[in-house]
Parts: structure tokens; C-alpha cells; sequence
């Protein structure tokens, strides 16, 4: 499959949205109902600082506003002290509940780094 392929086959999704992040951070709820199959995530963390460290999950849950839990698998790698990382993760929306989003915990040191999660995920019906 080209990229062009790709490109017209998947939608980019927000997890969480590029910020300067201090402190632990919820990201945006995304509805995976239209979505089938793999999920690819892409995390992109600058280095946060003197001691900082990021460590991100995607949860989930049946509702939009309920209480989430973790999704078994979907955690990044925890970012070394004031050290960036760019990695990817997938998991399988068909074994998901229908919400989920991306949790960053802020842990460590003083400082602040700047913190994205994007998604490309396949439509049902597309």
C-alpha cells in the first residue's frame, strides 16, 4: 500500500493536542463507533526539564463522561529524566469500549515540555 493509499484509507485523530504540559493531563475523548481494526498512535514528547518524565496510557470507557479505566497494553514508555521521545503504539479498537483517551502523568523535577498524541485509525465505512 502507498502512502497516498494510507493517507485516503485512515483518519488523524487528536489524543492529546500539542501543549506545554507541567502538570498531569487528561486528553480529548475520541469516539471510536465509526472506527475499525488498529489504531496507530504517535506520541511525541520534548525533554520536560530537570528530572521531569511523562508517562502516557490511553483508558476507556462504554460513555463519553464515565469512569475510565486502562487499556491492557496501550502504555508508552515512560520518558527518561529531562530526556524527549518520539514512539509509537497500536492497539485494536474492535477489543476497546467505545471512548477512550490518552492520560500524560507528570512526574518529577520542575519544568515543563511540550506534549502531543496523534492517531490514524481506519473507518468503518470509508
Amino acid at each position: 500500500m502507498s502512502i497516498g493509499n494510507t493517507r485516503r484509507a485512515t483518519t488523524l485523530l487528536t489524543f492529546v493536542a500539542n501543549d506545554v504540559t507541567a502538570a498531569t493531563k487528561t486528553g480529548s475523548v475520541v469516539d471510536l463507533e465509526n472506527y475499525e481494526g488498529d489504531v496507530a498512535l504517535g506520541l511525541d514528547a520534548e525533554a520536560g526539564g530537570s528530572g521531569v518524565t511523562y508517562a502516557v496510557k490511553v483508558t476507556e470507557c462504554d460513555t463519553s463522561n464515565g469512569t475510565f479505566t486502562d487499556v491492557a497494553g496501550a502504555t508508552f514508555t515512560t520518558t527518561g529524566a529531562n530526556a524527549a521521545l518520539v514512539e509509537q503504539l497500536v492497539f485494536n479498537s474492535d477489543k476497546t469500549q467505545r471512548f477512550v483517551q490518552c492520560v500524560v502523568t507528570v512526574a518529577g523535577g520542575t519544568g515543563t515540555g511540550a506534549v502531543s498524541v496523534l492517531g490514524l485509525a481506519a473507518p468503518k465505512y470509508g
